[in-house]
Parts: structure tokens; sequence; C-alpha cells
């Protein structure tokens, strides 16, 4: 019996009706797929960019392995025994080749000294991160890693900086480059305060005080400085800055006076001994004869 038309339509309608539900879950699926494919690649950008941080921060934050002074002898050890005429070696700073595969007899970069390659005289630009290898004839890897090396300035000599306000006093240590510095002080000679470059509400008890600046190999400590408000002053200078400009400029005005007086007598003299030459002269002429 074959179907009505109304049983036709109904039967259209409901193909179409599956057919839109098959569109929408397909439409759906895709966007869901999408959806995840950005998550996924968000996800995958923030876990690298977290480790690109990390990876940053321990390498800006990690201790050093090896710390050297400006101008001292930088040294890596190549083997635990003696180091053989067919054993080779490289170094590597930062990735880069720095001693490129060569024997202890083959001339190059560094000085080989027993087991040791050293490096005299280092910069601050040989700061890095350094790797040696070494092998022996067949290629075998003997010894191999990695150290960080750091490279410090000579600390310069502090200055303390005072200042007074209200019966109080600020102390400031102050260095020419304090980059890789921490600071200590020392109140009559003891230890009184860490890591502080500024120190506030000293009490003006007339108590001695001194700050070193240190970095890991070398440090530097100012002149004591007396914690007292009560300057000697002239004219609302410092005493002593006074007297000094004083007294520096009372001999410039000596000095020039004496030349002055000397530069001024010069032409008296000479007039005076233009006027005498003419008398001398008369003098020296023979009297005339007397007439008979």
């Amino acid at each position: 019996m074959a179907p009505t038309t109304g049983a036709k339509d109904v039967i259209a309608e409901t193909v179409a009706d599956r057919n839109r539900s098959q569109s929408i879950s397909t439409e759906r699926i895709r966007h869901l797929s999408l959806d995840l494919f950005k998550i996924k690649m968000n996800t995958s950008i923030t876990v690298t960019s977290l480790c690109f941080l990390t990876l940053f921060s321990l390498m800006d934050c990690s201790t050093c392995d090896i710390n050297k002074l400006e101008g001292e002898t930088m040294s890596f050890k190549l083997t635990d025994s003696s180091l053989k005429d067919n054993d080779r070696f490289t170094i590597k700073k930062d990735n880069q080749v720095l001693v490129p595969k060569r024997n202890r007899k083959q001339e190059g970069p560094g000085i080989v000294e027993n087991n040791f390659m050293k490096f005299p005289d280092v910069k601050l630009s040989d700061a890095g991160s350094y790797t040696v290898e070494v092998f022996d004839g067949q290629g075998k890897n003997l010894n191999s890693y990695t150290k960080t090396v750091c490279v410090y300035a000579n600390v310069p000599k502090p200055r303390v900086n005072v200042t007074c306000q209200d019966g109080k006093i600020t102390f400031i240590c102050d260095v020419e480059d304090s980059k890789d510095l921490s600071f200590t002080w020392e109140k009559n000679w003891e230890d009184f305060k860490t890591n502080a470059k500024v120190l506030t509400n000293v009490e003006a008890d007339k108590s001695n005080y001194t700050c070193t600046a240190q970095n890991p190999v070398h440090n530097n400590t100012s002149d004591s400085v007396e914690a007292s408000c009560d300057k000697n002053t002239l004219f609302g200078f410092d005493l002593r800055i006074m007297v000094s400009i004083l007294a520096g400029g009372g001999t410039l005005v000596l000095i020039l006076i004496i030349v002055l007086v000397t530069l001024s007598c010069r032409p008296w003299r000479r007039k005076d001994k233009h006027h005498r030459v003419p008398d001398q002269h008369v003098l020296t002429d023979p009297l005339p004869a007397e007439s008979s």
C-alpha cells in the first residue's frame, strides 16, 4: 500500500529534521574541536612561557660556580689524571666555541698546565657559562661538565654621606658603581647592620660609623664618620672647608700682591737710572782750562 501524500510530507519533514540535527551536531563537534585546539595551544604557550620565565629566573638568580676578580686567572680542570699527548679537549663559552678541539701540544687560546686549562687576566666580559669536554685518542669522552663563571670588579672605596634633620642622622654608603654589591655597617668598630645602603633615624650620640661595600671576591671600607649634628660652621658652611678655602685664597692674594709690587717697581728703577746717567757724565767731563 503506497503512503498517502500526508504521510510522505511527514516522512520528508522527519528526514529533514534528522539531517538538520546531524548538521548541527557536526557543527557543534567542529566548534568543540576548535575550542579544544585553542585551549591546547594556549596551554602550550602558557607552559612554554612559564618554562622560559623559570629558566630565565634560574639563570638570573643562580649561584656562580666560580667567582673571579677582574685581572685574576681562570682555570678549568681537564682530567683527574695527567693529560696525555693524544687527549683532546674543547671549551665552549655560552655555546660558542672558545677553544677548538686540540691536544695539549697544539697552540690555541689559553695555557695548558698539567691537567688544567688557564685563562690569565680575566675581564668582566669573560663572565658566562663554560662547557668543558675532553676525549681520548679514540674519541671516548673522558670528562664533560659546565660551570657558571662570574667576574667582579674591584670595589671602590665608599664614602659616607651624612645629613641631619631634627636631631636625627641619615647615613648613605655612596659607591661609584653599586652593582652586585652588598653593604654592612659597623658602629664603634662592631657589627651593626647588614644589607643596608642607607641608615636612617640614627641617634646623634657621637658614635663612630663605617660602611663596607663588598662583592663575593672583594670589599672596601669607608673612613669613619661621627654621628653628630653639631658641626662647626663659618658663614653657614663647614668650618674645615671654609678654612681651607680662605687659606688657599689668602695665599693666592699674597702672591698676587707680590707680583704687582714687583711689576710696579720696575718703571721707577728704570726712570731713576735714566736721570742719574747725565749727572755722572757731567762729573766725568774734564774741567775747562783757566785763562792766564
